[in-house]
């Protein structure tokens, strides 16, 4: 088991050496537990991504990828969540903004 769009699938058809589970980019194209035997006595299973309920503000369930970025309506929320516990002027390599007041998160997309 694993979180829903991880790529067990993919991995399954690298293993396998064909594209014998069908893959999306979107989550949840895995509806159902599939088996596929590599060798004789050893047996591949698939199944559906699992997501655990998660109380944290929606900013960090997008972060952690638990929250689609599809169904977001803006996305300077999260980087803004982000921006406020990393320093990521620096680590992105932007010069210093000219407004007085400092980053914000739609600088930052910018």
């Amino acid at each position: 088991p694993g979180l829903p769009n991880a790529g067990k699938s993919s991995v399954l058809n690298a293993l396998l050496g064909r594209g014998a589970l069908g893959v999306s980019r979107a989550p949840g194209k895995t509806r159902s537990f599939q088996t596929h035997f590599l060798a004789p006595r050893l047996r591949l299973c698939d199944c559906p991504g699992l997501l655990f309920p998660c109380h944290g503000p929606p900013e960090l369930q997008v972060l952690a990828g638990v929250y689609p970025i599809s169904q977001l309506q803006e996305p300077y929320s999260a980087v803004g969540y982000l921006a406020s516990r990393l320093p990521l002027p620096q680590i992105l390599g932007l010069r210093p903004p000219t407004c007085p007041a400092g980053w914000t998160a739609w600088d930052i997309c910018e």
